[in-house]
């Protein structure tokens, strides 16, 4: 097991191998790390459940799209006040629970987006080596945190009808 400077991955995990298929570079990840705690009561795990497989999406590599094969452990909570019994490992520096790509490519594919829009990231994007879609570089804006809200010092409010009688609507502007 190494890790490469082309592919880096944050403590705790491993790559054991490498293998390309046409232009995929299938990059196989194992943890290593020894102390696991339980996401819900921070208490650690002693023993282990089993083993399963995630596959995400990195960010493209020397021309090669990348994806990541993560071989994650499931552990048993022993905490007996905890309502979890058996839980994951997480990375959540590196994968999201639930998430299909890691950070680095949602934060890639935000940045895309705001420089540019839906349908134009989409191309710039397939430049950078990247496959996506409008809808998914939207919904990764859509997915940023929006600005405080600031005092208001004016306030215009205006009412209208859609169709008389059945729907109404209000225009509020700062």
């Amino acid at each position: 097991m190494f890790s490469s400077p082309l592919l880096p991955l944050p403590a705790g995990l491993e790559i054991a191998t490498i293998e390309t298929v046409d232009d995929l570079l299938v990059v196989h990840v194992v943890s290593t790390k020894v102390k696991v705690s339980c996401p819900l009561c921070f208490c650690l795990a002693k023993r282990r459940h089993s083993r399963y497989t995630r596959v995400v999406a990195d960010l493209p590599c020397a021309g090669f799209r990348v994806q990541l094969r993560l071989q994650m452990r499931k552990f048993f909570c022993d905490n007996a006040a905890c309502s979890r019994k058996i839980f994951t490992e997480r990375v959540p520096a590196f994968v999201e629970p639930w998430a299909q790509t890691t950070v680095r490519l949602r934060q890639a594919l935000q940045a895309v987006g705001t420089a540019t829009c839906g349908e134009l990231g989409t191309r710039l994007a397939t430049h950078l080596g990247i496959r996506t879609s409008a809808t998914t570089i939207l919904r990764c804006i859509m997915a940023l945190p929006s600005a405080p809200v600031e005092a208001v010092s004016y306030l215009g409010i205006d009412d209208f009808a859609l169709l008389r009688g059945r729907n109404y609507g209000t225009v509020l502007v700062e």
